[in-house]
């Protein structure tokens, strides 16, 4: 079941559409009073936002209006993180991810039906989630449960259960999780095992339903990487993000007071045809991606390097061995104003 509550009303929100699906298109910034903040959906305007040192990160129900922010404690976790995902780690799990792919890949009939979320991405998501976590216990079934838990809320954050449910699962997880970074603890296993498995499923549905796409990366395997990103573009994940300003600012012409809020589609700045011609198709041979899927500048994803390896070496798997796949509508959908992503993913397969 797809939950798409109608967030607000401006020329941003679209709650209509195939699917009854809720969706973000571009517009011009406007203050959106429902949603107590500014609304900047053009590509150039998000970008501008993730630049900016006076818009920190806030959580979608935070009321908060000067928010405290030790930013030298935050470039002292991300240093770590990227020290934690060093090019040799990244190198040595990518190596890893790409052969247990291939070796899953290589047990599917292509004869019979496949779940590409079931079958493929979930299995290989929760191996890279306790490579790069390392959590303190043998059996990570129990994890796995709490960690959906989690993501459930990050996928509608503006349910007040779901986010009390994720609160006390995110509370039983944390002993479990007591070396490294803090992202790479409970919320990078959850990130790893649930978040990733969401945007996999987003990007191979978009794939499957290019075939002409599909056909091109089994064709030229080396397109992957830049097909990944495209596919990021195309399909990314996170739909919002929500900033608070520290200071009067001008953004790109718009002038923000401190204490405002300031929420970015993501979805609509990747679909923005100023950034990018022909911006509702699918194309693997694109240039010039850039997408902000992954957040960008001081704000940019500090597991990004991680995301991309495991995009690739699964993706690459899958279009090595088949030539093209056929979805088995109808596909279910689940989420919200966070983001929306298969239940499952079921195809029927082709050598």
């Amino acid at each position: 079941m797809t939950v798409c509550p109608h967030l607000a009303t401006g020329p941003a929100w679209d709650n209509g559409g195939q699917d009854g699906i809720f969706r973000l298109r571009v517009a011009q910034p406007y203050f959106d009073a429902q949603l107590d903040g500014w609304v900047l959906s053009r590509y150039a305007d998000v970008t501008a936002a993730f630049h900016s040192p006076q818009l920190v990160v806030v959580g979608s129900t935070n009321k908060e209006r000067n928010p405290q922010v030790d930013e030298a404690a935050r470039l002292r976790m991300r240093a770590e993180t990227r020290e934690a995902l060093s090019s040799v780690k990244l190198r040595s799990w990518r190596k890893q991810m790409l052969q247990h792919a291939r070796e899953l890949v290589a047990q599917f009939d292509h004869k019979q039906p496949v779940d590409l979320i079931r079958d493929y991405a979930q299995p290989l998501c929760l191996e890279l989630a306790v490579l790069a976590t390392g959590p303190d216990t043998v059996s990570v079934r129990d994890l796995t449960a709490l960690a959906a838990q989690v993501s459930l809320a990050a996928a509608e954050p503006l349910d007040a259960e779901l986010k009390s449910q994720s609160k006390a699962a995110t509370a039983e997880l944390r002993p479990f999780f007591t070396r490294g970074p803090e992202p790479l603890r409970e919320s990078g296993f959850v990130a790893l095992s649930q978040t990733l498995v969401s945007l996999l499923g987003n990007a191979w549905f978009a794939l499957a339903s290019y075939p002409q796409e599909w056909r091109r990366l089994h064709a030229q395997p080396l397109l992957v990487a830049r097909g990944v990103e495209e596919l990021q573009r195309f399909a990314g994940l996170t739909r919002l993000l929500f900033r608070r300003a520290l200071a009067d600012i001008n953004l790109n012409g718009i002038s923000i007071r401190k204490g405002e809020r300031v929420v970015l589609c993501l979805v609509a700045a990747n679909r923005d045809p100023e950034r990018y011609p022909d911006a509702h198709e699918l194309s693997v041979m694109r240039t010039r991606i850039g997408h902000v899927n992954l957040g960008a500048g001081l704000h940019a994803c500090v597991g990004a390097p991680l995301v991309r390896v495991a995009a690739i070496a699964t993706t690459m798997a899958l279009v090595e061995h088949f030539s093209t796949v056929e979805l088995i509508e109808p596909i279910e959908w689940r989420g919200g104003s966070g983001f929306i992503s298969p239940i499952a993913l079921p195809i029927l397969p082709s050598l």
